[in-house]
Parts: C-alpha cells; structure tokens; sequence
C-alpha cells in the first residue's frame, strides 16, 4: 500500500545494501528479466531506449526501499529529502533539477505517478512502499508520454493487484525510539471473474527530536490507512481495476540541533501562538488523502484502449517553525491550513498498426484546485528588535490562496522498424493548460490586479522526442533519443504584498542521450550505461526582491553526466548491484546586476561569482552484496 510517511535518512553519497541472493536470482543462475513500462506499455528494460531505474518486489525488499525518499540511495544522479519540515513531503532532484517549494503554485520537475495516475502535489509525495509491485525511476525529461512537469523526470509507482487465491500475509514490528508497526494485506478472489485486495497498516513511534523548552520529543509520527482494491473480468477482452486508499499521517521532520548525544529543539511555539494572533493549526503536521483510481482495459482495433480515472483529495494543517542556528530556533514560523482536490482523466490506445509499426497514442485531461489558508511570522527578537514575549512575534503576510489548473494534452508515439534490427521512435505531445491565481481574506484579487499582477496564465506547449535503437545481437542494444519537455510557470505565493506576486514563466529543456543496455556471460553480466546532456532554458530560480524571496526566469541550467547500473553474478550464489552516477551542472546565461557582496540573487555566490548548482551531488555511488 502507498501513503505518505516518513525518513529521517540523509542522502547517501556511498551506499551498502544487502541484496539476497536467494530472492532475487534465478535457479538457472542468470539474471531475471525486468519488465517495466516506461514507454507507457510493458516491455523488457533492456529494450527501452530510456534512462530508467527498474526495482520489483523482491529487489525493493532486498535494497530495504522502505518508501520512496530511499530511492536516492539506489538510483543514480538522485538527489532528494524531506520538504520544509513536512515528514509527508519529498523534494527529488534528478540531473540537478527539483523544487524545494511545497507551495501550490510551484510545481515540481520530478513527476510523481501512482497506477498511471499523476500526483500533483508534492505535499503527499513520501510514499510507504507496502504492498508495492515494482517502482520505475526515469531519468531526463518524459514530456512525450508523460506530459508536463516530467523535465527532470518521473517516479512511477505499481501497486500490486488482487490475486486469484485466497492468500495474504501479516506483519509487525518494534524499534528505537518507541516505534511499532502492523500491517498486512489479503487477496480474496469473489468469483472466477471478480477478485479482491484489502490492505491496511498502523504505525507510530514517539519522535527523536528533544524539546528542552517543554520537555517533550517531536518528530514523532502516527499513521494509520486502509486499501481497497478490486478487479473485475467480466470477459476475456476486459479487465478493470478499481482501488480506493484513505490515510491519516500525522509527521514532521522539523529542524534541530545537536547536543551532546540528542538532537535537540529550543522553539517556545510548541504550544502555540500568544493568543492575539488567530492560529490556524496546532504545532506539527497532519495530512489526510483519500484517492480512487479506476484502469478500464478492453481490447479493440488490433490493440489495447485504456480508460484511467483518478481522484485525489489532500487535507493538510501544519505549524512549524524554521530556525537560524540554534540561536534563533523560532526564527520563521509558517501556519498553514490547505485543501487541494485533483481530477484527471485519460483515455489512450496502443497497438500494432501495421507489421513495422507499434502507435501510443491518447488524449489525456487535469483539473486541480487548491485552497490554502496560510500566515507566515517573523521572530522580531531574532532580527534585534526588542519585544515582550506576548508580541515577540510579527506577521508577516495573512493570505488565502485560490489557485487552480485545467490541462489538456494529446500525445502520440510510433515505434518504426528499421530492417531486422533498428527501431526509429517518432513522438510528440500538444499540451493546452489555463493557470488561475487569486486572493480572498486579508490580500484580496482586486488588489493583485490593481497592482498590474495576472492572475492567468495560458501555455500551449508541442513536446516531441525522437529515439533510435539497434540491437546489435541478442544480448546488446544501443540508442541515441532526443526529447523535449516543459516545466509549468506559477506564481510567487511567499510574498507580503500583492504586488510581489509575481507571475514567472515555463522553463523548457532539450535532453540528448546515448546509452548501451548490454547482457554478458551467458546472461550472469548486466550494463547498462547511459551518457547524456541537457540543456534548459528559462530556468526558474528564486532571488530577493523588496524583502521577499521570488521566483523568476533568469538564465538557463547545462548538466552534462553519465549514469552506469551493473549487476553480476559472479557465481551461483553470489549477486553483486552498482549504481553509478556522475554529472556536472553549472549555470549559464545568467542574469547581470550582482553587486558584492551578494545577497540577492541565488545563483551567484557571496562575491558574484556563478554558484553550484544546489542539492546536485558531482558523484553518487551505491554498491551492494550479498548478507
């Protein structure tokens, strides 16, 4: 089952992982066969001309992927971690491109996708990987078949599907810091023709941050949900897949400091606001989903024609304070109440056209609407302004945010035989999206279009890809792929005023890629190698502007890297797992105007030199073997 949760893991630059060989590798002592559906339909990851990171069952227990932000510790030139304090919140960075805002008008360049379903936001992205089939990472732009929001790539989760036998499994357990864990997952075939999946789980743990102002810990979590899914095959031409998860995640992941043995907090708000401010949610964090996927499949017209509905409805309250050293520990306090509701709906087909020639092709349709309710606060202490306790705090901005989404998109990609072994991709995607934008409560729309601000944006957008592969025997293929993608434009919802809500455009990026999918030695020898460039355009990076952090297009971002995954099985019983990535991002074209020292603009250094790239590691390595 997939919900939200928790990691308190750092990125690892080096990673061991205990793989079992027991479980992973076949009797006949070759390595398994991975299928995965990147180009939107199942093929052999050996096969597909795309940079992707494929993970089973079985591999995800061996690797202990426990949820999704430990996929930075496997997949290389990944970058992630927890967003502004939300435990329930993962920023990923791929190739150096991420978001670090949590903030609805802010949308992330790693798209996230359950069963084909796209999760717009990245406030509930942290998912516990329970009851999980396989998990595919991609890497580079995916703006074909994809869509919108997939620049630096996409993490595409498969829950499994109910079994034809009445069978399940129950599991618990206990660990540091008081933490318990139960769930459990049972199939329960109807009918020959119905079968069914319930899964649930509980799990809580006391917390590992001190307060030494209350005496209480923090970072403690509680969540609790329940899976229903059900597959229908009323005849042998259609299946249907229905599934309906709610959660409860109550978790944090709020800054401390080290002292002595204990990660420790000194905040005073634990309790709350002095009471002449109108608080909006208690101290911590709280996200509630309920989501329902529906996957219609029937054939038709010599191929497969799927109908996917998804509804996703996220409730999340959080007040959490962001300190400045250990000094300051109230420094910045957000309070948040937000409601973000999403509908989406794609019908697509793909199938064989003629001998030569295998066509994906769909139309595909989002709405989204957010509100959220949400002050941000200032410690006047922590700037020297000096203030009794009662009023030590000013507001900053007190502002309910409306925004809202409507896309459309019609995609299309043909894979095209070349003589006995060459396959020519030709694909694009026309995508057709309004953003709207506006106030009500104490900043108002009236008052953001008397200050000159849109509150829409229109975007129409043609993303292509070309690719051609060759398998030179059996046991090796090498590609070439061109691909095209865009990032959407917002607005800067962080400010004070309204005439800082600034509006900020679309980046678009080029992706150029070569790579070699390769088996060796009777099948015990796997590399797969990729080396690729991209180049954006329009990057959106954020600089202070009037005492406020905005979000502008200035500049452009070049990441040049290679990406190798081997396995090997150096005997009968002994698997070996590498993941290398290596990269080397640098801002270019940027903007003129720095002034040292710098405080400004966040792609400068301190003395206007060009800055690295953030949260964009050089080199990640991971490395595993047997226990």
């Amino acid at each position: 089952m997939n919900h939200p949760n928790f990691s308190k893991r750092n990125s690892l630059l080096v990673a061991l992982a205990a793989l079992s060989a027991s479980a992973v590798m076949p009797s006949f002592a070759q390595l398994e066969e991975v299928l995965v559906t990147a180009e939107r339909r199942e093929a052999s990851v050996q096969d597909v001309p795309i940079a992707v990171s494929a993970y089973g069952e079985e591999l995800i227990e061996s690797l202990q992927i426990d949820d999704t932000l430990d996929l930075i510790n496997v997949v290389p030139n990944l970058f992630g971690g927890n967003n502004t304090g939300l435990a329930t919140a993962n920023m990923y960075y791929i190739r150096a491109q991420g978001n670090d805002e949590s903030i609805a008008t802010f949308d992330p360049p790693v798209g996230t996708y359950v069963d084909d379903v796209y999760i717009t936001r990245q406030n509930a992205n942290n998912f516990s990987l329970f009851d999980v089939e396989r998990i595919e990472v991609l890497r580079g732009p995916q703006g074909t078949l994809y869509g919108r929001n997939t620049t630096g790539g996409a993490i595409s989760i498969v829950m499994k599907k109910p079994g034809e036998t009445l069978g399940g499994f129950v599991e618990a357990g206990v660990g540091s810091f008081g933490k318990h864990l139960v769930r459990g997952s049972i199939d329960i075939p109807l009918s020959d023709k119905l079968l069914s999946k319930i899964s649930v789980f509980d799990t809580a743990d006391d917390g590992y941050l001190k307060n030494t102002t209350d005496g209480k810990k923090y970072n403690n979590a509680d969540m609790t949900g329940v899976r229903v899914a059900l597959r229908a095959m009323p005849s042998d031409t259609v299946t249907w897949d229905i599934a309906i998860d709610n959660a409860d995640i109550e978790a944090t992941a709020i800054h401390g400091f080290i002292q002595g043995g204990d990660r420790i907090s000194t905040s005073a708000v634990t309790g709350g606001l002095p009471s002449n401010f109108d608080q909006k949610s208690p101290y911590g964090n709280e996200v509630k989903t309920l989501n329902i996927t529906s996957n219609l499949a029937w054939d038709v017209a010599g191929g497969t024609a799927n109908l996917i509905l998804g509804s996703r409805d996220i409730e999340q309250n959080f007040f959490l304070n962001f300190p400045i050293a250990s000094v300051f520990p109230d420094f910045f306090l957000i309070d948040n109440r937000g409601e973000h509701d999403m509908f989406s709906a794609e019908l697509k087909w793909s199938g064989n056209i003629s001998d030569n020639i295998y066509l994906s092709t769909g139309i595909y349709y989002m709405d989204e609407d957010n509100k959220v309710d949400f002050a941000d606060y200032l410690d006047l202490a922590a700037v020297g302004v000096p203030a009794p306790p009662s009023t030590a705090f000013t507001k900053l901005a007190d502002r309910v945010l409306l925004n809202g989404t409507e896309s459309l998109a019609v995609y299309a990609q043909a894979d095209i035989k070349i003589g006995e072994n060459g396959t020519l991709t030709l694909g694009a995607r026309y995508t057709d999206e309004e953003k709207t934008f506006g106030y009500s409560g104490g900043m108002t729309t009236a008052n953001l279009i008397a200050a000159g601000v849109p509150t829409t944006q229109d975007e129409q957008k043609v993303t292509p890809r070309i690719a051609y592969s060759h398998a030179i025997n059996d046991d090796l293929m090498v590609y070439a792929s061109l691909t095209n993608g865009f990032k959407s434009g917002g607005w800067n919802a962080r400010e004070s005023n309204e005439a800082n809500a600034l509006p900020f455009g679309p980046e678009e990026i080029w992706a150029y890629e070569v790579g070699m999918r390769a088996d060796w030695m009777d099948g015990r020898l796997r590399t797969n190698i990729t080396a690729f460039y991209s180049d954006l355009d329009d990057l959106q990076t954020t600089s202070a502007y009037n005492g406020d952090f905005l979000t502008t297009n200035a500049g452009g971002l070049e990441v040049t890297g290679l990406e190798a995954e081997i396995t090997a099985l150096p005997t009968d019983n002994w698997q070996i797992f590498a993941a290398i990535g290596l990269q080397d991002p640098e801002y270019v074209d940027l903007p003129g105007g720095c002034v040292a020292p710098n405080a400004d603009l966040a792609a400068y250094t301190a003395d206007c030199g060009v800055a690295d790239p953030k949260r964009s590691p050089e080199e990640t390595y991971t490395l595993g073997s047997p226990s």
